[in-house]
């Protein structure tokens, strides 16, 4: 009897061992955020800088807030990934007038384990802004996916 006990004690431990939890590592490859940051053109496009903004406020138009008045040089977002376009309101000062952005994008489902499922990645066609104190945009990389890099720069001139 204490055999068949310690056979069945050995296969349970074996099976939870077997079973370990693949989602551990989901939460990094499943985030595919926007990176976007801002610059500023001091003499003429001769020499451009990043810059903080004093209170920056964004927010997808239909949704919750990102960012609400915080300093900041650069922001990351989420696309909507049931739709092929994203809108935001950016102000960059409590005094500045307000700017929207449209992204416009191609949405593709990457299986990553079995685990972790699929994830959205989204690749970037176009960008639309209203120019109230956006002078000029630039698609640094049109690739959306689990990086970490600043896929948009917008640019400044004040």
């Amino acid at each position: 009897m204490k055999y068949i006990s310690g056979i069945i004690a050995i296969l349970l431990l074996s099976v939870f061992a077997a079973c370990e939890d693949e989602t551990k590592s989901c939460d990094q490859t499943l985030i595919s955020d926007l990176g976007m940051n801002f610059r500023k053109d001091t003499l003429n496009g001769f020499l451009v800088k990043d810059t903080i903004w004093p209170k920056v406020t964004l927010y997808a138009l239909g949704r919750d807030t990102i960012v609400r008045r915080q300093p900041r040089s650069s922001v990351f977002m989420s696309l909507d990934p049931l739709a092929d376009s994203s809108r935001f309101y950016l102000q960059l000062d409590s005094t500045a007038i307000a700017d929207t952005l449209t992204f416009r994008y191609k949405r593709t489902q990457n299986f990553l384990s079995p685990g972790c499922g699929f994830a959205t990645f989204f690749t970037l066609d176009t960008v639309l802004t209203t120019h109230n104190t956006i002078d000029d945009l630039v698609i640094n990389f049109k690739e959306v996916n689990s990086s970490n890099v600043t896929h948009v720069s917008l640019l400044f001139i004040y």
